[in-house]
């Protein structure tokens, strides 16, 4: 009986977590990406209401704002 439980509880840790890690970097990556686009559409989003509030129109060249960000975050 403990061989079988042994058995069982072997190919349980090697089903669920043989990807060493693998698969929680992936999901970490994924989280990261989106955060990155959220800053980045809420920074866009900024640059735009700024622009506008000085008459200005943003520009579509690049996709990139008529006033320039005041560096990186």
């Amino acid at each position: 009986m403990r061989e079988t439980v042994a058995g069982v509880a072997g190919w349980v840790v090697t089903t669920l977590w043989r990807d060493g890690g693998q698969r929680q970097a992936r999901r970490n990556a994924w989280a990261a990406m989106v955060n990155d686009s959220q800053r980045a559409r809420a920074r866009a989003e900024a640059a735009a209401a700024v622009a506008q509030s000085y008459g200005q129109l943003p520009s579509l060249e690049g996709g990139q704002p008529a006033i320039a960000a005041a560096g990186p975050d």
